[in-house]
């Protein structure tokens, strides 16, 4: 009990050392070079359901919540259409911001905002009609042959002043009503941003500062043209010097407004076959190649996640350490419902620092409206960890987790602490040549987080896996279990529910396909 009963005081002492930190959310700096996110005073993991684009009103919010309170999310991604609260230039109407909190507080759940300005899905479509129409005010891309698209140039500084307005005067009224409770706790800075439908803007004022001189506040390079510095890949590098500097201005614009945390989403360029910038990523977005380019240039940026659909493991887990970087911890602002997802954000949610994930989408049609939240992997998932941020983070900060999960072909993953080892087994357990060993499960479902909290106990949580202790190798005694409690999490406090011993024991800890967690306090026998 000593690692949870530290975790714990150490969260009480922020509260009573920092008053203020009570309703708070905010970024912390940390020793890893990577920031924390904290809410009240506390170490938050998000748990996140994003509404579908449309869905960003108060009435569809409000006929949702019986799904998302069956999706277990702590946080709910909330899109602004800028069309909603500017219709007119510099005239602006709060009702539908003021609705999403109202309604957020009725639901009791945090909300974090998703700014659809100029950029949503690398196209222009949330902008007013007064912006769309004045395409001298707001020029266009201009493709290859000479066409203009609809995204609005990086290069428009128009654009970028009407939007950082905009932005800004949102921030300053969530200051104003919502500061002290608290309901929003971070804003996402556009969607996915980028051109889709051209490599760079081919626009004569575009082709001259292509032509030109790369500036010298584009990190990493040397005096030359963009051709001289990038080659092949100049024009996706000249696009992300203009998108994230418009976007850095937007994201100043409203943290000096309101100091909420902002993050940027990115549509991500691995893509075996299909990497052209323009076509099957957006060209000018924070590819992880030019991550580093992006945070210089957007520094009100506070984290760069990156939406992760892949259901593959491998490629999932590229993607995802790419942006898994010194000053840039990972998160996940976007992903799939599907049980290769579900799997994978256990992946996610173990990783040192990791912000947290969210699930898209939610809608009117959404399967959580029936009631049937076991067809759900991921809000089995949410179930699971609700409320557990507060004990489980810092444990998982100082490297105390592991995580196990099932992938065809891989139904045995070991996991080592320092006195003992621990193996997930999934499927039916049948002895074997090498001992007993998991069969595997007919939907890939296994996944489990084992978390050590304190020498000899354990807190395991997870679905549709068989967990069996076992010594060191060069140990020659063996494990025995003290004891087993199954039990959950409540507003980052363990609770126990009861005791299991014999037959739900005696042949390896079982984690059900419907999830549970359990305290295991362990001894070695020599």
């Amino acid at each position: 009990m000593l690692r949870i009963a530290i975790a714990i005081a150490f969260a009480l002492a922020a509260l009573v050392t920092n008053p203020a930190a009570a309703n708070d959310s905010r970024f912390v700096a940390t020793s890893s070079g990577k920031p924390e996110l904290m809410v009240d005073g506390k170490p938050y993991l998000v748990l996140g359901i994003q509404l579908n684009n449309s869905s960003g009103f108060a009435p569809v919010f409000h006929q949702l919540a019986n799904a998302i309170a069956r999706s277990h999310a702590n946080t709910v991604m909330v899109p602004i259409g800028w069309e909603s609260v500017e219709p007119e230039e510099g005239k602006f109407d709060w009702s539908v911001v003021d609705g999403i909190v109202r309604e957020a507080r009725a639901q009791n759940v945090r909300v974090a905002l998703l700014w659809f300005g100029t950029w949503k899905n690398a196209k222009m479509s949330y902008v007013p009609a007064w912006v769309k129409r004045d395409t001298k005010r707001f020029p266009r891309v201009i493709d290859r042959d000479g066409h203009p698209i609809d995204v609005i140039s990086p290069l428009s500084r128009e654009g970028m002043q009407a939007d950082a307005k905009a932005f800004a005067a949102l921030m300053a009224h969530l200051k104003a009503t919502d500061s002290a409770q608290r309901t929003v706790i971070m804003a996402q800075v556009e969607n996915e941003a980028g051109t889709l439908g051209s490599d760079r803007d081919y626009s004569p004022a575009a082709q001259d500062l292509f032509e030109g001189q790369v500036p010298t506040d584009m990190l990493g390079a040397k005096p030359g043209t963009w051709t001289d510095n990038y080659g092949v890949r100049a024009p996706e590098a000249f696009m992300a010097y203009y998108t994230a500097k418009y976007i850095g201005a937007v994201a100043a614009a409203g943290k000096n407004a309101y100091g909420l945390p902002l993050y940027a989403n990115v549509w991500p360029r691995q893509q075996p076959g299909l990497l052209r910038p323009g076509e099957s990523s957006p060209s000018g977005g924070a590819v992880s190649w030019l991550l580093p380019q992006w945070r210089a240039l957007a520094p009100a940026i506070d984290v760069i996640g990156v939406d992760n659909y892949d259901t593959n493991i491998a490629p999932y887990t590229e993607i995802a350490k790419a942006y898994d970087v010194p000053g840039n911890p990972l998160y996940v602002p976007e992903t799939g419902g599907s049980m290769a997802h579900a799997r994978h954000a256990f992946w996610t949610i173990a990783q040192p620092f990791s912000v947290g994930i969210s699930k898209f989408g939610i809608g009117p049609d959404f399967n959580l409206q029936k009631g049937d939240e076991g067809n759900d992997p991921i809000a089995v998932d949410y179930r699971l960890l609700q409320g557990a941020g507060p004990m489980l983070v810092p444990l998982r900060n100082q490297g105390d987790m592991r995580v196990a999960v099932e992938e065809d072909g891989l139904a045995n993953v070991p996991m080592s602490f320092p006195d003992v080892d621990v193996v997930a087994r999934f499927g039916d357990i049948r002895s074997g040549y090498g001992g007993r060993r998991g069969q595997g499960t007919s939907d890939t479902s296994g996944r489990v987080l084992v978390t050590q909290v304190a020498p000899d106990r354990f807190i395991l949580t997870g679905a549709s896996a068989n967990l069996k202790f076992s010594p060191k190798l060069g140990d020659h005694g063996s494990i025995e279990l003290v004891t087993v409690e199954q039990g959950h999490f409540a507003e980052g406090r363990w609770i126990g529910e009861h005791l299991l011993n014999g037959d739900e024991t005696a042949f390896g800890l079982w984690l059900p396909p419907e999830g549970r967690s359990l305290m295991v306090t362990v001894h070695e026998i020599n």
